[in-house]
């Protein structure tokens, strides 16, 4: 397992947990992301919003919905209200402080920053832990990522994106270290193009031996699943 984003990109093919061990513990958990490390991922991914008092938390979804049993925005409570609820299996919704503490020294993190207001309280706790030689800053959002490369241009990033689009060509002008497409739009001349732009290229979501293989073969450099326990295994193959 890599340690080091510079460790993970020295690898010929890279397994990334999807919000931990998404199919297999409550997703975006500690407990997750534990039991991604403990199947041997190479790195774990997470999404981060706020919360009303601007602590940055592991949440993908703006509500809470779907994976706790609380209802409403994040964004409308706080950290000790959040806290009290169940995020699955009586697991707490993790900080991102809480998670960094949990991954150094282990496996890369990627960080996924789900809202504007989230970019600048992320990016303060990544000074304050020193944790840009194990991080990916990754977004959706084009404008996240030029933020995070202001504030430190020696910070690795990584644009996602889910139609085609000038997304490899847009990535490279920002100065992204890699890409990140849905894996249905990941054509292996796409692959190809992008590795010469000498863009690392991670596709997401891949939970089967058989498509992870293709991809494999086609050239990724990384592959994020739910299924960590099944594709870990496929760098032996």
């Amino acid at each position: 397992m890599a340690t080091t984003v510079n460790e993970l990109f020295e690898m010929k093919l890279f397994i990334v947990g999807h919000r931990g061990a998404k199919e297999l513990e409550p997703e975006n958990t500690i407990r997750s992301i534990k039991r991604a490390i403990a199947l041997g991922v190479d790195a774990v991914e997470v999404d981060v919003r706020l919360t009303k008092d601007n602590i940055p938390v592991i949440m993908h979804d703006e509500t809470l919905d779907r994976t706790t049993n609380g209802k409403g925005r994040v964004r409308d409570y706080t950290l000790k209200e959040l806290k009290k609820f169940n995020a699955g299996d009586n697991e707490k919704i993790p900080t991102l402080e809480e998670v960094v503490k949990e991954v150094a020294g282990k496996v890369v993190l990627f960080i996924e920053i789900k809202e504007d207001e989230a970019v600048k309280p992320v990016l303060n706790l990544a000074d304050q832990e020193n944790i840009w030689p194990y991080s990916i800053f990754i977004s959706f959002n084009s404008h996240h990522i030029e933020e995070v490369k202001l504030f430190n241009p020696k910070a690795y990033t990584g644009l996602i994106y889910i139609k085609p689009f000038d997304g490899i060509v847009k990535a490279k002008k920002m100065g992204a270290n890699m890409v990140l497409p849905y894996f249905r739009i990941a054509t292996a001349k796409a692959i190809a193009f992008a590795k010469r732009l000498k863009l690392k290229v991670v596709v997401w979501t891949i939970n089967d031996i058989e498509t992870a293989l293709e991809y494999r073969n086609r050239g990724v450099d990384g592959i994020t699943t739910d299924r960590p326990d099944l594709l870990v295994d496929i760098k032996s193959i």
